[in-house]
C-alpha cells in the first residue's frame, strides 16, 4: 500500500511539473546588425563556404527580418565545420555499421561580439552565443549532414534571437 502511494505521489508530481520557459539570451540583447564568417575544413570539396553563407544569408531574411546583415559589421555570426575523414584503420576499436571513411567532426555556431574588458584599450571580440553538433557517419553523406546540422543550429539561433 505504502509502494502504492509512492508511486500516485510521484505521477502527481511528474505531470505537474511543466517546462520552464528558456531564459532569454542577454548577448543578443540588442543585436540589429550582423556580419557572417563560414570557416570551413580543407577537405570538404563537396560543399563550399560560399553555399554555406548563402544558405544562412537566406534563412536570416526569411526568419529574422529585423536582423540587418552587413558583411562590414563589428557583430559576427561564425559557422565553423570541422568535419573531416577518417579510415575505417583510424577508428579501429570502435564499432562501425560498414566500413569505409565516415566523416567526423564539429559544426559549430557562434556569435561574436565586441566587448571593452578591463585594462584593455581596444574592444575584443567575445563569444556570447553558441551552439555545436556533431557530424558522424559516411564520408559521402557528410555535405547533407553539415547542412542538416546548420539547419538545425540556425533554428536554435533563431528561438534564442527572438527570445532576447
Amino acid at each position: 500500500m505504502r509502494a502504492l502511494a509512492l508511486l500516485v505521489a510521484l505521477l502527481l508530481v511528474a505531470t505537474s511539473v511543466s517546462r520552464a520557459a528558456p531564459e532569454p539570451t542577454r548577448g543578443l540583447a540588442g543585436l540589429t546588425t550582423i556580419g557572417v564568417d563560414v570557416e570551413l575544413d580543407a577537405s570538404q570539396t563537396a560543399v563550399s563556404p560560399l553555399e554555406l553563407t548563402r544558405r544562412i544569408d537566406a534563412r536570416l531574411r526569411v526568419l529574422a527580418p529585423t536582423l540587418t546583415l552587413d558583411p562590414a559589421s563589428s557583430n559576427r555570426l561564425r559557422l565553423t565545420v570541422f568535419v573531416r575523414p577518417y579510415s575505417a584503420t583510424a577508428l579501429r576499436g570502435f564499432w562501425l555499421p560498414f566500413s569505409g571513411t565516415s566523416g567526423i567532426g564539429p559544426v559549430r555556431l557562434s556569435v561574436k561580439r565586441p566587448a571593452m574588458v578591463t585594462g584593455v584599450s581596444t574592444p575584443v571580440l567575445a563569444s556570447v552565443w553558441h551552439t555545436e553538433r556533431q557530424a558522424a557517419g559516411p564520408w559521402r553523406d557528410s555535405p547533407a549532414e553539415i547542412v542538416k546540422l546548420l539547419d538545425e543550429a540556425l533554428s536554435e539561433f533563431l528561438d534564442a534571437y527572438h527570445r532576447r
